[in-house]
């Protein structure tokens, strides 16, 4: 379900932008690097308006009565980011050509926020928050500014039936005694030094 959802963001943004609800499109849409500043630095023909999402973690876990399993509140980021090569404030404010990230910023929010966007949620997206992203070295060689929101929905985490998951009923076990590599996966081995099979009742 965070996968899905990450996607699920950016998909709303993307159709948003080629539908005309925006008046622009996003160009790069996708999940947040692990080394943002390395990945700027290395991005030598970065276009805008563009978009990555995070997932920063869940809490508030309940129990649910039905196979979907546990509920949890599941908090995202969406940094959403414009260049500018005229000036810095107009990365921010726009130029009247091109959007600032002022205005993608809440462009997203009020496409977002109450949406289920399209998935079975427990909760529709809320916004808890959103802040102007200092500016690093590698934002400022690619004249970029970035927003990033904090969104938040309930959804369940997945279920199963412990009556699907079959009978334990046997245990094999390969032994390299001592051991010396020659017991390897896939198992069981056809030299193992010793073996147990344990079958219950």
């Amino acid at each position: 379900m965070i996968a899905a959802i990450e996607l699920a963001i950016l998909a709303a943004l993307n159709e948003a932008g080629e539908n005309g609800v925006l008046g622009y499109n996003y160009v790069v849409r996708d999940t947040f690097p692990d080394e943002f500043e390395e990945y700027l630095a290395e991005a030598r023909n970065l276009r805008t308006p563009a978009a990555w999402v995070a997932w920063l973690g869940a809490d508030q876990f309940e129990d649910s009565d039905d196979d979907t399993g546990p509920t949890a509140r599941l908090r995202f980021a969406l940094v959403v980011g414009e260049q500018n090569l005229r000036n810095e404030q107009d990365t921010r404010h726009g130029d009247g050509a091109k959007p600032g990230s002022y205005q993608l910023a809440i462009d997203a929010i009020r496409l977002l926020s109450g949406s289920d966007i399209g998935l079975n949620l427990t909760s529709s997206i809320e916004v808890g928050g959103m802040r102007l992203v200092n500016r690093t070295a590698a934002m400022k060689r690619q004249k970029l500014s970035l927003i990033a929101i904090e969104l938040s929905c309930r959804a369940p985490f997945g279920g199963f039936v412990p009556g699907n998951l079959g009978t334990f009923g046997t245990l094999h076990v390969d032994w390299d005694v001592p051991p010396h590599g020659n017991v390897a996966p896939p198992l069981p081995a056809a030299e193992a030094d010793a073996s147990d099979l344990i079958e219950l009742p």
